[in-house]
């Protein structure tokens, strides 16, 4: 089961996504529209396969044994830089766009790290102890 940080993050690629799709193919400009919508799909992408092998990971080390499927990361990356590449040759998008749209996993782990950071966790109050003399 993926940590509530990592599902929230998640969550907020999709949210933060969803938003910005919807009105980048409102406001811009179909080369513009289309950067934004296929480096959100890649970072969304990215970050569910990345999610799903740390997953896996530390469910193995909690469970005392060695993690296996580190040698997944290499493909995963080399298939991602495959199609970073071949969105910004092969399709009419804006590349600055594109990195717009796919940097959107960067505010999602700056939100979900501020609410970490000021959600209040529940603390057990200590009796005061009173001095009876």
């Amino acid at each position: 089961m993926a940590t509530p940080s990592i599902a929230r993050i998640e969550r907020l690629n999709y949210v933060i996504g969803g938003i910005g799709v919807i009105a980048g193919a409102l406001t811009q400009p179909k080369p513009i529209a289309l950067g934004l919508a296929v480096g959100i799909a890649l970072t969304c992408a990215n970050f569910y396969v990345l999610r799903r092998l740390v997953t896996k990971w530390t469910a193995e080390a909690a469970a005392g044994r060695p993690p296996r499927g580190q040698a997944l990361l290499l493909p995963k990356m080399m298939g991602l830089m495959a199609a970073v590449a071949l969105s910004i040759i092969f399709l009419p998008i804006d590349p600055i766009a594109f990195v717009i749209g796919y940097s959107i996993f960067i505010a999602s782990i700056v939100i979900d790290t501020t609410y970490a950071a000021f959600r209040s966790e529940p603390t057990a109050e200590k009796p005061k102890e009173t001095d009876h003399g």
